[in-house]
């Protein structure tokens, strides 16, 4: 069986929209008076669909008459992939804030014992599952919980209704979600609870279900075996040019808030150019760079709030030009921190796993 060619699409896609996120969330940033991507927390809606997908593209590995057992298998691997980030950042973001509450002189013994004790629902993940235990450290990891979620709801169907997931059934499920969410909010910048359910989770749900969409259409136009040749191909990535670049003024510029709904589409249709291939060269240049920019995408958005508390407790009162600056180099410097982290945290788990193996376990 012929390994699948690598696309560099999809992590030069991920760095693009990481890099949303992380201009949209300057705007917390005290001295800054200006906003760059205003309306970029959009930009998350990309990487659902990029879950869904890959949750379809892995279902392929997993018993389908074991729902229950396979569907765990898939969530805890889906969060050996990422959790080690995730403790590093959040360690980072707790000492962060809490040194601000210090500087304050607001912390006290018994407040940082609080904190930590009530920081326990965002490190199992369960921040966006309306159990609230009253302290989130690192704002933009509601993601990765509301992913979890979604991923639990929607695997076992993916496992017993393929067909019809990636067929009507995931643009039936985004559209009453997406609804709901339009219905009740009106944009798509919330995470709040609602009634009975997290919107947060609902978007995931939404989300996820769009890219197993995304999958059925690609899987038919695969079956069809359809390669363009080199001047329709670059046609066709002008196109998609040109979707990404209005997507990119309308999360920059735009006024009304359902244009939400608007930018939806349009990153449904770039992703579909994404993950589709029908603009991928065919020969790949420069593979291990775009992987690089694809891991950047995870570490940066798991390290860039912690940066923000930092600026606004030591320096609140840097012009903004500065204030930007120092930004920039701060995420390129506690990503650089959390790779370094995590690779001697690997290192010594790897020497050390065999000893502590042999020290805790028998085998009969």
């Amino acid at each position: 069986m012929a390994t699948k060619k690598y696309n560099p699409q999809i992590d030069i896609a991920k760095f693009l929209f990481s890099i949303i996120i992380i201009l949209y969330h300057s705007n917390k940033l005290i001295s800054l008076d200006f906003n760059l991507f205003q309306y970029g927390y959009t930009a998350v809606e990309f990487f659902f669909m990029i879950t869904g997908y890959l949750m379809v593209c892995s279902s392929k590995k997993f018993d389908s008459n074991f729902p229950g057992k396979s569907t765990f298998t898939f969530t805890i691997n889906k969060i050996k992939s990422f959790y080690l980030y995730f403790l590093i950042s959040f360690v980072v973001a707790f000492i962060v804030r809490n040194l601000s509450f210090y500087i304050d002189k607001s912390l006290t013994l018994e407040k940082l014992f609080d904190n930590a004790v009530l920081s326990i629902n965002e490190i199992f993940l369960l921040h966006t599952t309306g159990i609230d235990f009253g302290k989130i450290y690192n704002g933009p990891t509601w993601y990765l919980s509301a992913m979890i979620v979604a991923i639990l709801i929607l695997f076992p169907v993916v496992l017993k209704f393929k067909d019809w997931l990636t067929g009507s059934g995931g643009l039936l499920i985004a559209i009453l979600s997406f609804a709901i969410i339009s219905q009740t909010k009106g944009n798509l910048n919330t995470v709040a609870w609602h009634e009975f359910i997290s919107l947060g989770i609902l978007r995931a749900i939404a989300g996820l279900s769009l890219g197993a969409f995304l999958f059925g259409l690609i899987e038919r136009l695969n079956e069809n075996n359809i390669k363009l040749k080199p001047l329709p191909k670059f046609l066709l990535f002008l196109v998609q040019l040109f979707f990404t670049t209005l997507l990119l003024f309308i999360m920059h510029t735009r006024g009304h808030n359902k244009f939400d709904f608007i930018a939806l589409i349009l990153i449904f249709i770039v992703t579909f150019f994404v993950l589709s291939g029908l603009t991928t060269p065919n020969k790949i240049i420069g593979a291990r760079l775009f992987k690089a920019l694809g891991k950047f995408s995870l570490i940066g958005y798991l390290n860039h709030r912690s940066v923000i508390y930092l600026l606004n407790a030591v320096a609140p009162d840097l012009p903004e030009q500065k204030t930007f600056i120092y930004y920039i180099i701060g995420i390129l410097i506690s990503c650089l921190f959390a790779e370094i982290v995590y690779k001697i945290l690997t290192l010594s788990w790897k020497k050390l796993s065999p000893f502590i193996k042999k020290a805790t376990f028998t085998i009969e």
